[in-house]
């Protein structure tokens, strides 16, 4: 079932700097629904949450800003020095609103990530203030929460691990005040092992090809296991991913379900399939710039498809001149369908104004190759030096490339309902899967696609106890 989260599509100042209009709409909606997922009145015990693949830490932040103890984590270094002079030009601007009197509620500045494949050591960005006792003898957290950084290499053996490591370090209990089962590690005592396992939720913001199902995967396996002390700390008591990136997904993360992969015949995502899954022509007209997006990006597929033919010549030159074999013909296929070929790889990346028209295309693209055409003009296609068949060809391929892009949600939405599948069949096979730790699962759509936010779908994993957010 595809819930819709209602919300405002704007909002009145950025949370934080250096975010996009876009990014700030995303952040904004997703930390809201989070929140108001987590404390309806049911969910009052969770307090930790496990941003994945956190990038430049905006959700992070977000999040910590009301009040959650959040770890971030991500692989790669340069994230983690860009957030930490994000954070720098936040605190230095609260400091100033502090000393002219202003209010200072606006959010945190922190996050992280790393490139290196080993643990670091947990980098704790800010420090709650003190935990106080509710009503009914709660130990309840000031608005402040904490935040903690690590850079791993990541899949679901360290992403378990890293959140068992960070529950569980001295450092981490000093820092946070965390509630373990009912009581307050104040950091004074070393922790010991309590009743209850602590909650926590994991979630991504646009985790990237397959870091969605290993956050899936990792989920899954903290929950198969026993909930006594003695076998796991944490429990993962709920769960709000959105993907992104389905095209460097591992061939093995589609399909997933069952009830796809026992068809016959079963069910294949090509890599080509799976970059249009990016695709959102609905919103290629929303405007005079979309409108000039769009038509740019067909031209560019369209120019480097009439390009291929010349690039298979020489790339068959080349292979024949240095003797070397070329890969087999169904091999070659496939990557010459996805544009992964060593002569397309070569090729890369030309800017914009190469576009411009067939013939700047070609020049460009030719001298960045390092070939003359007239080398090889009788083994070149006629439409080359051809305006009058190029131009049909132009159009009937541009053509095709929008009918396909039409069936990109199709796809996207194949990637989406395996994956729910998938998780659902999952979860009813726990061996907890009692009515009283019963799951829900839902496809959620949290974000306005008119904002530029093309992945807006997120999986929502939460204990079926808890009240319906929509």
């Amino acid at each position: 079932m595809l819930l819709v989260c209602p919300g405002n599509a704007q909002r009145a100042a950025p949370r934080s700097y250096g975010m996009s209009p876009k990014k700030d709409h995303e952040v904004s909606r997703m930390s809201e629904y989070i929140n108001r997922l987590l404390y309806p009145g049911s969910a009052d015990t969770l307090q930790h949450v496990v941003d994945v693949g956190s990038g430049q830490g905006y959700l992070s932040r977000a999040l910590q800003n009301s009040g959650l103890h959040v770890l971030a984590l991500d692989s790669n270094d340069i994230q983690t020095s860009g957030a930490e002079r994000w954070k720098a030009k936040e605190a230095a601007r609260r400091q100033k609103q502090l000393k002219k009197g202003k209010d200072a509620q606006s959010p945190p500045d922190s996050n992280h990530h790393c490139n290196d494949p080993l643990f670091q050591s947990h980098v704790p960005t800010s420090v709650p203030s003190t935990s106080t006792a509710s009503k009914n003898g709660r130990i309840m957290h000031s608005p402040m929460g904490s935040l903690t950084h690590q850079t791993i290499c990541i899949n679901p053996r360290t992403l378990e691990s890293s959140i068992h490591d960070w529950l569980l370090s001295t450092e981490a209990n000093q820092i946070t005040g965390s509630v373990i089962g009912d009581s307050l590690v104040d950091g004074t005592e070393p922790h010991t092992p309590q009743e209850k396992p602590v909650p926590v939720m994991m979630v991504a913001l646009h985790a990237c090809g397959s870091l969605t199902p290993d956050v899936f995967r990792a989920f899954l396996s903290n929950h198969r296991r026993p909930s006594a002390p003695d076998v796991r700390i944490w429990t993962a008591q709920a769960l709000a991913v959105v993907g992104c990136c389905y095209n460097l997904m591992a061939p093995e993360d589609f399909p997933l379900s069952r009830s796809l992969r026992e068809r016959t015949p079963v069910a294949t995502l090509p890599l080509a399939s799976r970059h249009l899954a990016a695709q959102i022509p609905s919103q290629w007209l929303r405007n005079e710039t979309c409108a000039r997006e769009a038509s740019l990006a067909i031209r560019k597929v369209v120019f480097r498809a009439l390009l291929q033919p010349v690039l298979q010549v020489i790339g068959a030159r080349e292979a024949s001149t240095n003797h070397t074999t070329t890969s087999s013909s169904y091999h070659a296929e496939k990557l010459r369908g996805a544009g992964q070929t060593p002569e397309n790889r070569r090729l890369g990346k030309l800017p914009d104004a190469a576009y411009k028209d067939w013939q700047t295309f070609l020049d460009g693209a030719t001298s960045k190759i390092g070939v003359r055409l007239d080398q090889f003009a009788t083994q070149l296609p006629v439409y080359i030096h051809n305006e009058r068949r190029r131009m049909q060809l132009e159009s009937a391929l541009s053509v095709l490339h929008v009918l396909r892009c039409i069936m990109g949600p199709l796809v996207e939405s194949l990637i989406l309902l395996d994956r729910h599948e998938w998780i659902r069949e999952e979860l009813s096979e726990s061996s907890e899967s009692h009515e009283s730790n019963a799951m829900d699962v839902d496809l959620v759509n949290l974000f306005d696609q008119a904002t530029g936010s093309g992945r807006n779908v997120a999986i929502v994993i939460k204990p079926r106890k808890w009240p319906n957010m929509i």
